[in-house]
């Protein structure tokens, strides 16, 4: 007691944090507990429904009953929204009455967690090594998940949309966002934990399914073949930038790849055991990936290639029963957001295929028929130049997935007479996968620039970290005049590895993340130091008369001013306006009579696109220059933003 009083009161005078530091920190604690909250109703709820069918490891056995209650949650929150609506009664009555009902599943499934600390005391010291740097990444991400979000998508429709649904109170149409119309079986977990812990709770649920995919793919890569090769398939993944900052984002890959291992796994099992139930469940996921990104379809077409093979290698047996088995379950879990797009607006697969909704044939062609980047070379080697030519956030793949996942797959088949059979088969399935998507993504990259990015494919990653772990067990067996391979393997794997932590490091200072944790920055002051002028632009807008209402031109990204202004979501609006309306007299008048009463012009974004894209004509940029010059300027802000009244009546 006389220790406790001294304490009590030394803290009284020295004060070690603020109320307001308290209060940030206090909030990061709670949005933890929530996102913490909803991963554990998915993985009791998926426990619940699997109990005594899994034969896996904890490890894997634990991803893939999340990934299957995760799937269950979005499929029903999304029914909740257009029947009963969205209300933070209904989300606590959700959280709490079912983790209730569940808690038994719910423990049995965080007992299995323990069989980390069994794999971690059977790995090497190098495993060790690449286990910490595996921590560290998480660790930086999760706090970077924590603070306010910045990623562009998440600004435009990752999270717009289920800030849109929770002011709504049910799910609605968003025409101003044609992404409304792209499946969102993650968006609707981001809708439950924004109900309850805010913008950043949506945004730790994202990390911790990734979280998840990482722990599922250990736990498959150690059983099947050994510790070391489930810690280098890890790092395989996380040795990519895109890859590794992607956990903190609050995008949609991470799901995709969490679905994506899940098929693998349960298409391993059906394999082993010849079973129709693991055959329906690989089908559960394929239809949840398919209905969290529409690339993922490609987890369907790969997947459908494992099961043609193997059907094929048994005479044919069961091949057309099974085809038809997974590719129509997987459709039917997918259904529901195709029958929300027709009932919307005509078109089950809008914003695509043909006009429909807020998608004319102007925008529709603007969207779609956007020329493809590079040349044949991307057809021909597009492994090698997605690896090399990658870079995050620029023209091209626009994304950086690092060098192991190419460097280590291809040795996966050294060896093969020497494995035992639950290897080769595990081999088959992930090259499998990984070679299907792959030539999918060549060919449909040669369509359209928007279709080579290496993100839309991300769901064959799991396979692909499969084969590049395997690789490196190959590799280093072999031995030929003394040579240790696997010691000059490992120090390769550790350089490329430690790139990755250190940019991770670096980027983590940069960006100010322990500041506006700790309460020392503000949020306005984090979102400028990256954002730049966007921030006090938004703040700007929030000053704006309630009644006001703001187009946004060659600007995307609307989270900040939702639902007072407009998104240009895919910088089309000019194009599409001038092409309806003719005249840029007419297209103002068109504005003015929507009821639009500003215009905020990203004039960088503008004049990026008028040196870069030639679907705009010179008499466009004329029009646009006549238009600006007649309305009145409000603020501007840096030149890179300016804020015009529209005025008239």
């Amino acid at each position: 007691m006389w220790l406790l009083a001294v304490l009590l009161g030394y803290a009284y005078t020295h004060k070690p944090f603020t109320p307001a530091q308290a209060l940030v920190l206090a909030r990061s604690v709670w949005q933890m507990i929530v996102a913490l909250g909803i991963i554990s109703l998915a993985g009791g709820l998926g426990a619940a429904v699997l109990s005594g069918q899994m034969r896996f490891s904890p490890l894997t056995a634990l991803a893939l009953q999340a990934a299957l209650g995760l799937g269950a949650l979005g499929l029903g929150i999304f029914l909740a929204g257009v029947t009963v609506g969205f209300s933070p009664v209904l989300f606590w009555a959700l959280l709490l009455g079912a983790g209730i009902s569940l808690r038994k599943s719910v423990w049995a499934w965080w007992r299995q967690w323990a069989a980390l600390e069994v794999l971690w005391r059977e790995s090497g010291r190098f495993d060790k090594f690449l286990a910490a740097g595996v921590g560290f990444i998480l660790v930086s991400a999760l706090a970077t998940a924590l603070a306010p979000p910045l990623q562009f998508d998440a600004l435009v429709y990752h999270l717009t949309l289920p800030r849109a649904y929770l002011l709504a109170g049910r799910m609605i149409d968003v025409p101003e966002v044609i992404f409304w119309g792209m499946p969102q079986q993650t968006e609707m977990l981001y809708t439950f934990a924004l109900a309850l812990g805010g913008l950043e709770a949506a945004v730790v649920v994202g990390w911790a399914v990734g979280a998840l995919a990482l722990v599922g793919l250990l736990g498959y890569a150690a059983e099947r073949f050994s510790p070391r090769a489930a810690w280098i398939a890890l790092a395989a993944l996380l040795a990519g930038w895109t890859l590794s900052d992607g956990l903190s984002w609050g995008y949609a890959e991470w799901s995709v790849m969490l679905y994506g291992f899940s098929v693998l796994a349960a298409l391993d099992a059906w394999r082993e055991n010849d079973s129709r139930r693991m055959l329906l469940l690989a089908a559960v996921f394929a239809g949840f990936a398919l209905g969290t990104k529409y690339t993922a379809g490609i987890l369907l077409l790969g997947g459908a290639a494992v099961i043609f093979s193997v059907r094929l290698k048994d005479g044919g047996k069961a091949i057309f029963g099974d085809l038809l088995l997974f590719a129509g379950v997987a459709v039917l879990v997918t259904l529901p957001w195709w029958i929300k797009n027709f009932a919307a607006t005509g078109n089950p697969f809008y914003p695509l295929l043909f006009p429909s909704g807020a998608m004319d044939s102007y925008r529709l062609d603007f969207y779609q028929n956007d020329p493809a980047w590079g040349d044949w070379r991307d057809l021909l080697l597009l492994p090698w130049r997605a690896t090399i030519w990658g870079l995050d956030g620029k023209v091209g793949y626009s994304a950086a997935i690092g060098p192991l996942l190419l460097g280590l797959s291809a040795l996966s088949w050294v060896g093969w007479r020497a494995r035992v059979a639950e290897q080769r088969r595990a081999l088959f399935n992930a090259a499998g996968i990984t070679l299907v998507g792959l030539l999918v993504w060549a060919v449909a990259g040669r369509t359209s620039r928007l279709l080579l990015q290496s993100r839309l494919y991300f769901a064959v990653f799991p396979a692909w970290a499969v084969l590049s772990g395997a690789g490196f067990e190959a590799f280093a067996r072999l031995r030929a005049g003394g040579i240790r391979f696997g010691r000059i393997a490992a120090a390769l794997v550790a350089l490329a590895f430690g790139f990755n932590l250190f940019a991770t490091g670096a980027t983590f200072a940069r960006r100010g993340v322990a500041g506006v944790l700790l309460g020392v920055q503000t949020p306005a002051s984090y979102r400028e130091q990256t954002l730049g002028a966007y921030e006090p632009a938004m703040q700007s807008l929030a000053k704006l008369p309630p009644d006001a209402r703001v187009l946004m031109l060659w600007e995307t990204r609307s989270l900040s001013c939702w639902p007072q202004c407009e998104p240009d979501e895919v910088i089309d609006r000019w194009y599409d306006d001038l092409r309806v309306y003719r005249t840029a007299d007419a297209t103002l008048e068109a504005w003015r009579a929507a009821g639009y009463t500003h215009v905020l012009y990203n004039r960088l974004g503008a004049e990026f696109i008028r040196e870069t894209d030639d679907r705009y004509a010179d008499a466009d940029w004329r029009a646009l220059d006549d238009l600006l010059q007649g309305l009145a300027l409000v603020e501007d802000f840096d030149g890179v933003y300016q804020l015009y009244a529209l005025g008239g009546d």
